[in-house]
């Protein structure tokens, strides 16, 4: 009976070295929110709301699977969770980058399923509001698009040059004939998707570039990013900043959208906390002309211990024609 026991222990332990468990992991960033709405429409419908903001909340699973030697199976299944209600439109689980893969050692990594495009990841930190639901830069600018049915091909570092490089191809689903009459947008085409990035003792540069994004209704687009690390370039430690540049030519309008973001973040010393910073300016918002908008945001995080993070925040968000909006939250994050 010992031996039985000692053999499926032994099979047991094989399987699991074989085919390792995947690694589980996510977050909850759950703040109150106020919101005062100026109304600059017609309509002149004033608002001031309380809530509580899931602020991108996750849960995921990814893992990899030796192939040969030099290959591996990698997967990652992720999806977004409202931890204050059970319906936002999209469901309680709802997806967010999710995809299967090949990645070899020296070739880079294949990967199909739903992903960010490399134009929008190629922001890098910049955005020191990405975290929040109402205040990143996704609210000012287009081109925060995570795709449906995309190949995206990521090439490994350069040897003795820290840059890389991200493709993708967004397939289309409709009819190759599907094109609608007296639109930019080709409907029945693919869309496409690159950037380049430069990352080395803490100076960031990147590019990128999309082509035919139907979801964004992107005609084309391109955007700069770059940020410093102070502490690494020996100057001000705990300091980065940031900046991004970006044209967007926005199917089916006369004018191209044009934006800009400045952001800084500072680590106090040994404190806990931090604060950061951030002013974007949008022009001809979504292609529709002389509709500009501003963005001013402040906050500041504490951090408890490695898992846990206070947050506290305040935007000022300005489009002309539109709105004038106060947004202020606080709140706390866990990550597991």
């Amino acid at each position: 009976m010992k031996k039985i026991a000692i053999a499926s222990a032994i099979a047991l332990a094989s399987i699991t070295a074989a085919h390792a468990a995947p690694t589980v992991y996510g977050k909850v960033l759950l703040t109150g929110e106020y919101t005062d709405v100026d109304d600059k429409t017609a309509a002149n419908k004033d608002t001031s709301t309380t809530k509580l903001v899931s602020n991108y909340s996750r849960i995921g699973f990814k893992g990899e699977d030796d192939l040969t030697d030099t290959t591996k199976l990698v997967y990652q299944l992720e999806y977004g969770i409202d931890v204050d209600a059970d319906t936002n439109g999209k469901g309680q689980f709802y997806s967010r980058n999710t995809f299967i893969g090949l990645a070899h050692n020296t070739m880079g990594t294949l990967l199909a399923g739903r992903h960010d495009t490399p134009f929008k990841l190629a922001k890098g930190g910049v955005d020191v509001f990405n975290d929040y639901d109402n205040v990143g830069l996704g609210k000012l600018m287009v081109g925060e698009t995570r795709a449906n049915n995309v190949i995206a091909y990521k090439s490994p570092t350069l040897v003795g040059v820290p840059v890389t490089f991200m493709a993708a191809a967004v397939l289309s689903e409709e009819d190759k004939d599907a094109d609608v009459a007296n639109t930019d947008i080709d409907e029945g085409a693919n869309g496409y998707s690159a950037s380049l990035a430069y990352d080395q003792n803490g100076v960031y540069l990147a590019a990128g570039y999309d082509n035919n994004i139907q979801i964004s209704k992107t005609d084309s687009a391109w955007r700069l990013a770059g940020s410093v690390d102070m502490g690494k370039m020996n100057m001000v430690p705990g300091f980065t900043l940031g900046a991004l540049y970006q044209e967007t030519d926005v199917a089916d309008k006369s004018e191209d959208e044009k934006s800009w973001l400045v952001s800084g973040k500072y680590k106090i010393g040994a404190t806990p906390w931090a604060v950061k910073a951030q002013y974007i300016d949008t022009s001809n918002q979504s292609g529709v002309k002389d509709r500009d908008a501003t963005e001013v945001a402040l906050g500041a995080e504490y951090t408890i211990n490695k898992a846990t993070k206070g947050h506290l925040y305040a935007a000022q968000i300005d489009t002309d024609n539109v709105s004038d909006k106060t947004i202020v939250g606080g709140g706390l994050e866990y990550k597991f």
